[in-house]
């Protein structure tokens, strides 16, 4: 043998073993990675795309008529684009994109939590098949932003090329030059020259169209993929969501081999470089992209059943992984049949408000949270001075409801609760661009949670109730929107510095208090709930803390006197 090409196979060899201990070192550290970010905080992603994460949520909001959703007030003031930061370790952008969704959808029922719950519960007592599943997410369909799989799905009409019937007859065009050589050659080839010619342009011509669809394309066939590897998986076979999957994968497989070339990784060889020539003289591309466009609209209700079960085996193994980064976690109870306990054991009929009963909660996003256990059976009042804790524990409250609704899951040692709508009315800002002022955006806030009441069962939280106006106007207008509250199917928990709403409000709204101690040497917050209304002003002697002048905090104190 030649020792050029004995040197040219050793080359190829060594080229071959090298790829192949590079794709095993890779596949190695990325099961490590798994197993080590299992269970634990997800890093912050700064930088992360809520833009194209929301896309689903927008297409199904779009395409229902549902209204239990968390709409956009009460999203921004719990920081929830923080909370699912908090939650998200899923392995594909489906994943992330169907825990958006299911983050801002409240079923007011526990069917599909019950459902999911069982999934959880396998990847708990299978964690190695937990893990296979992870990596095989990862590899076969991963993370892609504007991936535009959500427009394939709600809208594939838009996604194909117009006057496709076109394509056909230009493509045929060639193969009549090409039968035309053994009776007349010159004009044969002429002819075909001028077919491919003509063809080039309007395969170049339509190609920039078709190359902004290339990405969904590419990621949808990856989907796919990760179908046919799904279906293998023997570990998991009996379970409802692999039964599904067997079935959408027979249903789907025909895609695979319609996926157009132009979605695949050229190799860059002398082959590949005819194989293009051929594709360029009968559009083979174009015409196979209105294929796989026009199948996969036919079949649109099967491809969105798959990315529902991919979504939910990734949020499941998600879910999981959130419970166990808590310090503490619960599988939160609900109260359906609208019957709830009071705390002397007896049951309070229908027309009583029903109770939310936490132990431990605590706001997930704080890392050493002080936690807090009570029973808030009717509408109350929170007060107390600033920093005391109030808008922090009523946020804790908000958010430890969606998840319970969401994904079945409380950061409470125990929280029990009914299906409600929440909605919220806290962080209020001007709002420029319509031209309203900080009271007129607070306004409308607490109307669109007077509306809601009217058609939902709702629970509400209130942090400082229209405090962007003077203290009259605030202190009456408050009594009278809280006490119409009071009179919904509706549990409202508000904040609020008027102490004078605790006695306006006496027989209708019950009250609680977070308080601090003022020492010498500063401020010391305890964060605990207490029974009854705040009955410390410390306001001025904070003053003093703070280094104010005698002669300033003086004059408060005397002034305040006359209070």
């Amino acid at each position: 043998m030649h020792p050029l090409l004995i040197f040219a196979i050793i080359v190829v060899c060594v080229a071959l073993a090298a790829n192949i201990v590079s794709n095993i070192s890779s596949r190695r550290k990325r099961l490590e990675m798994l197993k080590h970010s299992f269970g634990k905080p997800p890093e912050d992603d700064e930088y992360i795309q809520f833009k194209s994460i929301g896309r689903y949520a927008q297409f199904m909001q779009t395409h229902s008529t549902t209204k239990q959703i968390v709409d956009t007030t009460t999203w921004n003031d719990l920081e929830m684009d923080k909370v699912f930061n908090r939650i998200n370790s899923c392995q594909t952008s489906i994943g992330e994109e169907y825990l958006f969704h299911n983050l801002q959808q409240l079923p007011l029922n526990d069917k599909a939590l019950k459902s999911r719950e069982e999934l959880i519960k396998f990847f708990e007592n299978n964690p190695e098949t937990r893990l296979k599943i992870q990596f095989l997410l990862a590899r076969r369909v991963g993370k892609e932003n504007y991936n535009g799989l959500t427009s394939l799905m709600f809208a594939p009409s838009i996604n194909m090329l117009k006057h496709r019937h076109i394509y056909t007859v230009l493509a045929f065009v060639p193969l009549l030059f090409i039968a035309l050589m053994p009776i007349n050659l010159p004009i044969g080839v002429i002819g075909l020259v001028g077919a491919f010619v003509i063809n080039m342009f309007v395969h170049y011509g339509t190609k920039s169209r078709i190359a902004t669809l290339i990405p969904s394309i590419k990621y949808l066939t990856g989907v796919l993929y990760c179908c046919k590897s799904l279906a293998k998986i023997k570990e998991m076979q009996g379970l409802p969501i692999m039964t599904e999957i067997h079935a959408l994968h027979k249903k789907l497989k025909s895609l695979q081999r319609k996926v157009p070339r132009a979605a695949s990784t050229a190799s860059g060889d002398l082959a590949d470089s005819l194989f293009e020539y051929v594709n360029i003289m009968f559009l083979s591309d174009i015409r196979n992209y209105n294929k796989f466009v026009g199948t996969v609209k036919a079949r649109s209700e099967a491809f969105h059943a798959l990315y529902r079960a991919i979504g939910e085996l990734d949020i499941s193994i998600c879910i999981l992984s959130f419970r166990l980064s808590l310090p503490v976690y619960s599988l939160p109870e609900f109260i359906s049949d609208g019957v709830g306990e009071l705390t002397d054991g007896h049951k309070a009929p229908i027309d009583h408000k029903i109770p939310i009963v936490f132990e431990d909660i605590f706001h997930p996003l704080i890392t050493d949270p002080v936690t807090n256990t009570g029973i808030i059976q009717n509408d109350c009042l929170l007060t107390g001075s600033n920093a005391s804790g109030k808008s922090t524990f009523i946020k804790a409250l908000a958010i430890n409801g969606i998840l319970a609704q969401t994904i079945n899951t409380a950061a409470a040692k125990a929280f029990r609760a009914r299906f409600s709508l929440i909605l919220t009315s806290m962080v209020v800002r001007d709002d420029l661009s319509a031209g309203d002022s900080y009271f007129i955006v607070e306004i409308k806030s607490l109307k669109r949670v007077l509306d809601m009441v009217e058609n939902f069962p709702c629970t509400c939280y209130i942090d400082e109730i229209l405090r962007g106006t003077n203290t009259i106007e605030r202190i009456a207008a408050s009594a009278s929107v809280l006490s119409h509250l009071h009179m919904q199917n509706a549990l409202c928990i508000a904040a609020s510095h008027d102490i004078e709403l605790t006695k306006i409000l006496d027989g209708k709204f019950d009250n609680f208090h977070f308080r601090e101690h003022v020492t010498e040497d500063g401020i010391v917050f305890d964060y605990k709930l207490n029974h009854g209304p705040s009955t410390t002003r410390n306001a001025i002697k904070l003053l003093r803390v703070m280094g104010f002048s005698e002669e300033i905090v003086g004059d408060a104190e005397r002034l305040c006197e006359g209070y």
